[in-house]
């Protein structure tokens, strides 16, 4: 009975250490009720600066992390809204004049963890949708490092360097990055258990867990986890058949795939078609040239920045004032921007870069050559190397996409797995081998770690070279930078560590005086240590009173257009270095207050409006720094045919402009004249892709009561 209670707590301790981690990375918003949202960006706008007090001093502008307020915050709150008042919102009508708010893939409305929005308030609800993530993220790595037979231990590792390294926890706060992310882990789970079981039911749960991805919001990463997935089908069903020499088991494997990609596409096609409907009528729409391709890799992951990878603040944070990385680095038509620092973020940590080059010291394990193809292929692709052809050139709607860079989730990925295969291959303690191999293993794997630690440090000093000699008129001579020192005492302090456990004396039963449970607190804490320094304070929380507060513009406007009457706030501007101060009511705002605005911020819009208020306005309404956001950047006498009040810091003169209101500087006006109609675009597969999914879900369940019931076997085989 007492074992059993021991082992029953053993295997709980891993998701109770998970939970404690999530709380303690998240312990400001859960703790302290602040919002997981920037909201100080909103202080130093108008017209909240009018009702705000700015922060002293003011955040560095990050214009990703403004798409956590501005763009996913108003969406959630339009997607809750909606489903509460009982109608599904297909359509979104305070953004573009009226544009598909469904189809815009990252309003996530399928996504069935999004639920949380409809339950909770919604700054609550971002900070339990993220919590519940990070929980996620972790435990299915964990579940699929166990499946492919790595010790407790070593999964914990790798669960850990996957949440907490620098892709999951720089993109935390823009929520469908990080829901598309999770999946991955499980999905290769499933499919591992799906060839090796030769089930044809864990190959479409497989397709279910895939689905989860497309439906969560982000189809660049969810492509990205896609491939994932078919490559990691290939090594499994290509290593059955080197093993097995069964054609009809592979046949099984095979049909197993299949029903993967049909499940997953079944289910996610009232998203997927509704996505792709609009994309094909979205200002994304280009053809696909040479000169397109260049632009694409302009964005991909540059050398320098490879230092990161050791020391994350090297060209310093923006959580902390202090990224300095800022306009055009170089001769392609990248502009730099805080943005850089979650775009092309490297940071795994020190010792799971060690434990994961000890892993390729076992590199004829089963499984850990796929880990580190992946790695490689995932870090050669988002540095722009001709890979990026066979995708760009290949696959439809890639060129669509900003860069490669964000492939770099490939890349966390494999590292996370290496090194929980570094951590089980390095504390293995043998399995009743004769105590001959147990010390030739330890030699080899002695060798072997001192070889890891050169290449390290070759690395790093070859990239820190590169990283100073590309910016080093970026670099001032009285800046001071602990980013490599701490590198170094990282790198020496885990070499000295690991290499001492190794030579650790034992006593006459074979057993180290330093034992193997020691060591794995030690280097859980280690790893723990360092990217929660690296992490836990990057996310920017604020009071919850900071989150679009109403204010004496927003009241007298919603009383202007209780008729629902179009707006027009004008903008003339955007920034990618510093907050946009002058900015009025910016885009998206309006779906808080229930005001109609001509204006709008999203991903995918469609081409024909971005034409119609170019026409207007005369000039591009997108801004030069931001190609996702139409603004009205002047007034013109056309303008009162699309919108009935303009709100300008500027005096208007024109006859059919009637100054109404001034408030706080801000000059409201009457817009007179006739108001021509704007055709809306609504995709029109939503239907035909919900009776899919509905066919697809009773697909599933069809065969799993089949598996069970029938052929009465367990989920484990």
């Amino acid at each position: 009975m007492f074992e059993t209670d021991r082992s029953k707590l053993r295997r709980l301790l891993p998701y109770a250490l998970f939970l404690i981690l999530v709380l303690v990375f998240l312990w400001k918003p859960i703790f302290t009720g602040q919002a997981l949202l920037p909201g100080d960006y909103l202080a130093q706008m108008k017209p909240w600066s009018s009702v705000l007090e700015a922060p002293d001093p003011a955040p560095q502008w990050n214009p990703l992390h403004w798409d956590a307020i501005s763009q996913f915050y108003p969406w959630r709150v339009h997607y809750a809204q909606s489903i509460r008042s009982g109608h599904f919102p297909l359509s979104n009508p305070y953004q573009f004049s009226g544009t598909p708010f469904l189809a815009n893939g990252q309003s996530a409305c399928l996504y069935p963890f999004n639920f949380i929005f409809i339950i909770f308030n919604t700054i609550t609800a971002f900070t339990i949708f993220a919590a519940l993530h990070l929980f996620l993220a972790q435990v299915f790595m964990y579940w699929l490092m166990r499946e492919l037979y790595v010790e407790q231990f070593g999964s914990i590792v790798a669960a850990i360097v996957f949440t907490f390294s620098a892709f999951i926890v720089l993109w935390l706060e823009l929520p469908t990055f990080i829901s598309v992310a999770i999946w991955l882990p499980l999905t290769l789970l499933l499919v591992h258990r799906a060839v090796h079981c030769k089930s044809l039911f864990y190959g479409l749960l497989s397709g279910a867990s895939l689905a989860m991805s497309f439906l969560a919001g982000h189809f660049q990463i969810a492509l990205y986890v896609a491939l994932a997935v078919g490559l990691w089908w290939i090594w499994q069903i290509v290593g059955s058949a080197i093993t097995q020499r069964r054609f009809h088991a592979v046949l099984k494997s095979i049909g197993a795939m299949l029903g993967c990609i049909i499940i997953a596409g079944m289910i996610s096609a009232p998203q997927i078609l509704p996505s792709q409907q609009l994309a094909a009528h979205s200002h994304r729409v280009r053809e696909i040239t040479e000169s397109g391709y260049q632009s694409f890799v302009d964005n991909a992951l540059p050398a320098y920045r490879l230092v990161t990878a050791f020391a994350p603040r090297f060209f310093g944070d923006p959580s902390q004032n202090s990224y300095y990385l800022l306009g055009r680095i170089g001769e392609n038509a990248h502009i730099g921007s805080a943005a850089d620092y979650m775009e092309y973020g490297l940071y795994a940590g020190i010792l799971p870069l060690m434990l994961a080059m000890i892993a390729l010291g076992s590199i004829r394990k089963k499984n850990v050559g796929f880990f580190a193809s992946l790695t490689v292929l995932a870090l050669l692709t988002a540095l722009g190397t001709p890979i990026n052809r066979l995708f760009y050139f290949g696959i439809p709607g890639f060129s669509a996409l900003g860069g490669p860079n964000r492939i770099l989730l490939l890349y966390f990925f494999g590292m996370a797995a290496l090194a929980g295969f570094g951590a089980d291959y390095y504390l293995s303690e043998g399995d009743g081998r004769r105590v001959k191999l147990l010390r030739e293993k330890r030699l080899v794997t002695r060798l072997w770690l001192f070889a890891s630690y050169l290449i390290l440090i070759v690395a790093f000093f070859v990239s820190l070279q590169i990283g100073q000699s590309t910016v080093a008129n970026l670099i001032h001579s009285d800046s001071v930078d602990v980013g490599p020192p701490i590198a170094l005492v990282l790198m020496m302090a885990g070499w000295l560590f690991l290499g001492a456990y190794m030579r650790a004396p034992r006593d006459s039963q074979d057993r180290r005086f330093l034992s193997s449970n020691s060591v794995s607190v030690i280097v859980a804490v280690f790893i723990i240590a360092d990217l929660f320094v690296f992490g836990i304070n990057f996310n920017p929380t604020c009071e919850r009173s900071k989150v679009y507060p109403d204010t004496p513009l927003t009241d007298e406007l919603q009383r202007l257009t209780q008729n629902g009457e179009r707006i027009a706030p004008i903008n003339s501007q955007w920034s990618l270095f510093e907050t946009p101060r002058d900015a009025i009511l910016p885009p998206n705002a309006a779906i808080i207050y229930g005001l109609y605005d001509v204006q709008g911020y999203d991903s995918l819009f469609t081409k024909n409006y971005q034409t119609l208020l170019a026409e207007i306005e005369g000039v591009d309404p997108s801004p030069p720094e931001n190609g996702n956001i139409l603004f009205v950047r002047k007034y013109t006498p056309e303008l009162p045919s699309v919108a009935s009040y303009a709100i300008s810091e500027a005096a208007i003169e024109d006859e059919n402009a009637a100054l109404i209101n001034t408030i706080d500087g801000m000059h409201i006006y009457k817009l007179s004249g006739e108001k021509i109609p704007i055709t809306r675009y609504e995709p029109s597969l939503f239907g035909f892709g919900l009776c899919m999914m509905i066919i697809g879900v009773g697909l599933l369940l069809s065969v799993g009561v089949y598996h069970v019931l029938v052929l009465r076997k367990r989920l484990q085989c």
